[in-house]
């Protein structure tokens, strides 16, 4: 029988068959993301290190939204206004050190899976809120991709530590550069002010050994091909307002789909009931499943400000994946 993390290499990255259909939320192990405070604040809100203030949610699981006044108001001053974070005064071996400890945390058995969160988009967004954000990047492309060259230098320096304290697997750039409805900006906006920023790092992922994930959330169905072109070889978290089965039938052993969950659906709501959940779960396995290159995804966000309501969400999405992960075996 094959470990987790042999498995899950199977499916995501070699394109082969697994034993059972692997689940993101089970058979890993996630580092980096909610821990890195120097992205997202410190837990409970607070100001992250480029000094923009994140407020923890009474709603969705007490994830931190950034808010406030903004710190970068004309994108043409952006070198004289924005501080990047000192990557050296955060404690990066006694991070690892913790979030190692957590329970079921072997690397012998799991793959390891390092998330970066606010990537070059999300960033500039963060920094200037997405309206202004945006009409920077029609009004002056030229000093947004001079400020996404620095941020993709500033993310270089966490791939380079990451690396070295965690010596993690995959490495996964989170930029959510789209809604439920498709991308905040048409893809020849994409493609010439990000894209090429994208790339730069997953090169450098690549460079420390590392295998370089997407994540991006909404309707990003028109530049998986970019994502192709970026060295992703994965993409999360796939949601169904995508077609996912024709990107599967289209990219098929190229780039492997994560995700599948309809979380803005009924089985992604709090009040969702276990036969609601289990029938989505069942969707998912037996709709992507066949076509390979699949990882189960799948969560919900709870109304509570207790991040650990994140799990209790979770829970019976994974309980049901259980009794449907072995669609391979029948």
């Amino acid at each position: 029988m094959l470990t987790p993390k042999e498995n899950f290499l199977l499916a995501a990255v070699e394109h082969r068959i697994p034993e059972w259909i692997p689940n993101e939320m089970t058979d890993i192990i996630l580092v980096g993301g909610a821990f890195e405070t120097y992205e997202n604040g410190p837990f409970g809100g607070g100001l992250d290190g480029f000094g923009v203030q994140w407020h923890a949610t009474q709603s969705a699981s007490g994830q931190p939204v950034p808010g406030g006044k903004p710190v970068l108001a004309d994108i043409t001053q952006w070198e004289d206004i924005v501080k990047f974070p000192d990557l050296d005064a955060f404690d990066w071996e006694g991070s690892a050190g913790m979030q190692f400890a957590a329970p079921g945390a072997n690397r012998n058995l799991k793959l390891v899976e390092y998330g970066a969160w606010n990537a070059q988009f999300l960033r500039l967004t963060h920094l200037m809120g997405f309206e202004n954000a945006l009409c920077a990047m029609i009004e002056e492309p030229e000093a947004c991709d001079a400020l996404f060259a620095a941020i993709t230098d500033y993310k270089i320096g966490i791939v380079e530590r990451a690396a070295k304290y965690f010596k993690p697997d995959i490495f996964t750039n989170f930029d959510d550069v789209a809604t439920e409805r498709g991308l905040f900006m048409s893809p020849a906006t994409y493609r010439s002010l990000i894209k090429p920023h994208h790339k730069r790092l997953n090169d450098a992922i690549k460079a420390h050994g590392m295998i370089p994930f997407m994540h991006t959330c909404g309707k990003c169905e028109s530049i998986i091909a970019d994502f192709i072109d970026e060295g992703a070889l994965a993409w999360s978290s796939a949601q169904p307002m995508n077609d996912i089965v024709a990107i599967q039938e289209k990219y098929g052993d190229t780039i492997s789909v994560i995700g599948g969950y309809d979380t803005n659906g009924r089985a992604g709501l709090e009040s969702a009931t276990n036969e609601e959940i289990e029938a989505e779960v069942k969707r998912c396995i037996t709709t992507y499943g066949p076509r390979g290159s699949y990882v189960f995804m799948g969560f919900r966000l709870m109304n509570s400000p207790d991040p650990m309501s994140f799990f209790e969400g979770i829970a019976p999405i994974n309980a049901a994946w259980e009794k449907y992960k072995n669609f391979y075996n029948k």
